[in-house]
Order: C-alpha cells, then structure tokens, then sequence
C-alpha cells in the first residue's frame, strides 16, 4: 500500500476517503472545514486536541467537528495505519438533525468491540467500491449513526404520514432503475427528507432503495440474457460498471452467473 492515498466519488461528493499506512508523515496541530470520522487499524498514537491528550489504538474510532485543532503523533512510525473520512459539514448536520441526535461540536473518542470497529471498517472499505451512489450515502449514515448512538435521541417516524411517499418512490425506481438515481433525486419526488429515505423505505418494504433497484435491474437483465443478448452490453444497459462487477451481483442474486443462467434451457 502506498503512504497515504485518497478517494472521491464524483456522483457522491460530500465525502472524501483518506487511507494512511505510515507515521513518518508529520502533522503539526490543524483543523478541518469538514468532519472526520478516523477508525485506527494498527499501531498507537497520542491525540491531542485542544488541551487534551489520549492515547488512541486499534479498534477506537473518533470523530472531530469542523474547526477543532488537534493532531496526533504515533508511538512508532512504521506501524502506524488509519482510514480517515472527510465529511461536508452541512451534510453531517441535517443527517444528525434528521434522527433527533444534538450537533456534534466536541470531539469523540470511542473504543468500539472488535467486531463493531471491523464491521465500521468494512463500511468504510464500500466507499471505495463500485457500490451504487445511493449506497454509499447510506453506508456514510450508518457509519454516523453507529458513531453516535449514545447521544441519539430516536427520532420517532410516523408510518401513516410517509406510506403513501415510500410508494411513489418505489414507483419511480420501477420508471427509473436503468438510471442513477440519487437520495436527492428521491427527496425532491416524494417530499421525504433522503436523511429518513432509506430508513424510511426500508421500514415499510424491507430493503433500502439502492438494493431495491439493484433488484429491478437483475431481473431486467435476467429477461435480457433469456433473449440471447450479448452478456456485456446487458451489463452496461442494465447499470453495471463492467462485465466483472454484473457477474459478482447477478450471482448473488440468482447463485448462477449470467453466462450459466443464459445457457438454461
């Protein structure tokens, strides 16, 4: 892995992914226009911020509000390794607003169980994948959210109000699913803020959007494939960034990829 690698997403450009696998890089105290939320994979570090020091390790997660000072300087260099995400700050705020959480203007320093600190880091990991645009807006939310828990004050949704809202937008994913849609596109359809979009759909049909139109596009390539269709052009009209990433998803749907599935009689 190189020193330190960055990550952004065109389609989703709130966030930025940092990837740091070495010490040797000196940071004096600093601030960001953004949040950060850093989970620590190896090695310890002290982190200081304004005033304070903690001894930071594996498995501790923190999270620092925009135009906190702070820094942090590893015990040894070479073992050092963390994956830092840069978030907009307006975002972070109508997220947290949108579940009843308070502002966040202190830091926070958690130490997470393992498998709670492993699964935030795979989370993290999906940012960096071909996932669809509306995924990784929600892997960011529940990112936020695990981090936060504590002080959330759940925020109660009334299913009768939004019902009828889901199912427009579950029709406009079966007019659309061919396309990127976005939580903002979805906001603007139905009047539900794309904070509690996800949440909100998934309460009444079980799955989020995202995975709801990965759905429709499989089943549209599966009618695709059983006309002979060429198995690459299926892929890239039905959505999908390449020949590779379609097979992965079609088997995970159908245990078959879509060139056994093709050859079925």
């Amino acid at each position: 892995m190189q020193e330190v690698q960055f990550y952004r997403d065109a389609t989703v450009p709130f966030f930025e992914l940092k990837l740091c696998d070495s010490g040797r890089l000196a940071y004096k105290k600093h601030a960001h226009e953004e949040y950060s939320l850093g989970i620590i994979q190896q090695g310890k570090s002290s982190f200081w911020c304004e005033g304070g020091t903690v001894e930071i390790c594996p498995q501790t997660v923190v999270l620092i509000p925009p135009g906190v000072v702070h820094s942090c300087n590893p015990e040894r260099a070479a073992q050092w390794q963390y994956k830092m995400l840069f978030i907009e700050a307006g975002w972070v705020k109508s997220f947290l607003a949108s579940i009843g959480a308070p502002d966040c203007d202190q830091p926070l320093v958690r130490t997470m169980s393992r498998f709670k600190a492993a699964a935030m880091s795979r989370l993290v990991d999906t940012l960096a994948s071909l996932l669809h645009p509306m995924a990784k807006e929600a892997q960011v939310m529940t990112l936020l959210e695990q981090m936060v828990t504590d002080s959330i004050r759940t925020a109660q949704l009334t299913v009768a109000k939004h019902l009828p809202k889901r199912k427009i937008i579950m029709e406009y994913l079966q007019d659309n699913f061919l396309h990127k849609v976005t939580l903002a596109e979805l906001e603007q359809i139905s009047g539900i803020s794309r904070f509690n979009i996800v949440r909100s759909f998934k309460e009444e049909f079980s799955i989020p959007p995202h995975t709801y139109q990965t759905l429709l596009r499989i089943n549209y390539a599966k009618k695709q494939l059983r006309q002979n269709r060429h198995i690459l052009d299926v892929a890239y009209e039905a959505g999908f960034y390449d020949q590779s990433h379609f097979n992965k998803v079609f088997k995970s749907h159908t245990g078959a990829t879509p060139e056994k599935y093709q050859k079925l009689k």
